[in-house]
Order: C-alpha cells, then sequence, then structure tokens
C-alpha cells in the first residue's frame, strides 16, 4: 500500500524508493550502537573518565574518542577502544592535565565493517566536562609526559 503510494501518487522511481530505504534502514542500524542519553564525563581533578552504553555492536570495528576545548571545531583522535560487546565502556582520559582550569568537548566515533562510521549524538552538543587540575599535579604531569 505505501509502496504503490509512493511509486504512484508522488512519482516517485524505482530507484528513488530504494534509495530512501537505504537510507531508513542505515538510520535504524547505527542509531541504536550507542545507547542514547548514556554518554557523559567526569573529572575527578586527576583524569577524566568517559562512560557510555553500547546496544547493537554488529558490523562494530571500534570507537574512537575525540577531545577538543571547542565543542564546534578541533576534535583530535585520542584514543581508539575495540568493541567487546554490548557493554557499559569506560575510557579514562590520563592526558587531560595541560592546563589548571579547562572545559574538554569530547565525541565518540563509531567505526563499522564497511568502512562507514558516525557519531551518534552529531546533531547534539558534545560531552563537556569542566577538568580542574592544581598546579602541582599540572607540572607532574607535564614530566611524566616527557618520559613516554
Amino acid at each position: 500500500m505505501l509502496v504503490s503510494y509512493l511509486l504512484n501518487v508522488m512519482k516517485i522511481s524505482h530507484f528513488q524508493y530504494l534509495f530512501i530505504l537505504l537510507i531508513v534502514a542505515a538510520s535504524i542500524t547505527i542509531a541504536d550502537v550507542i545507547k542514547s542519553g548514556s554518554m557523559y564525563a567526569v573529572s575527578d581533578g586527576v583524569n577524566v573518565t568517559l562512560r557510555w552504553v553500547s546496544e547493537n555492536e554488529s558490523n562494530v570495528i571500534g570507537y574512537e574518542i575525540l577531545r577538543s576545548t571547542n565543542p564546534n571545531s578541533g576534535f583530535a583522535t585520542i584514543a581508539a577502544l575495540s568493541p567487546t560487546g554490548p557493554a557499559i565502556y569506560e575510557f579514562i582520559d590520563n592526558t587531560a592535565f595541560k592546563k589548571i582550569t579547562t572545559v574538554y568537548c569530547y565525541r565518540i566515533k563509531v567505526k563499522f565493517s564497511d568502512g562507514e562510521s558516525y557519531f551518534p549524538a552529531l546533531n547534539e552538543p558534545p560531552i563537556t566536562v569542566d577538568h580542574n587540575v592544581s598546579g602541582v599535579r599540572r607540572t607532574w604531569g607535564s614530566i611524566k609526559a616527557m618520559f613516554r
């Protein structure tokens, strides 16, 4: 019924119909990898911890963690994680010590076996966290970074 309506009334070709179906199927497939509202970040004054819940990891080959100090640009990959099956993921950013007070913005990129990738919450603002580090911690963190 819907197919005949689209093809006859709306004058959509078979090619356009198949294209619409592929777009809808892809959005349904990628929309349920990371559970909506499950991504968050917290600072303990030393590290920043990111957590999220995955629901369906079929064809997922990895996650990339991206960080910036600007919510609109400048995101760089800081880590990559392999999928472990539907799970609660935790990533500890132990490189967040450069400044005394910084607002860090994070995004999680999901990568698929077919080469495609996406950001689950691209239309939403990135995950942000206020990270306050003491001057002593910052100095010690810089010294440790020189020897990594």
